[in-house]
């Protein structure tokens, strides 16, 4: 029966740890990519988080120009996004 309590425990753990992660797109890996690009000021004078303003100057951030077009800011560029942060 302990070892049933603990192994409970355990996955309850694991599920609270996985919806707290800050997971690509959500509100807290927007956060973080802003703070690691240095896209506001820090007093909430920037682009609002997602919108299509905030993910153009994420891509100028990333590569030091303008895109052609504007950055698709769709789930899979936010995973491209994340996938350059992690190598700098």
């Amino acid at each position: 029966m302990r070892f049933l309590s603990l192994m409970l425990l355990a996955l309850l753990a694991a599920c609270q740890s996985a919806d707290s992660a800050d997971s690509v797109g959500s509100f807290a890996w927007m956060e973080r990519v802003d703070r690691q690009l240095s896209i506001s000021d820090g007093q909430g004078h920037g682009p609002d988080y997602g919108s299509q303003e905030w993910c153009d100057v994420v891509y100028f951030r990333l590569h030091g120009q303008h895109a052609a077009e504007p950055a698709p800011c769709d789930q899979k560029w936010m995973q491209e996004v994340d996938q350059a942060i992690q190598k700098r």
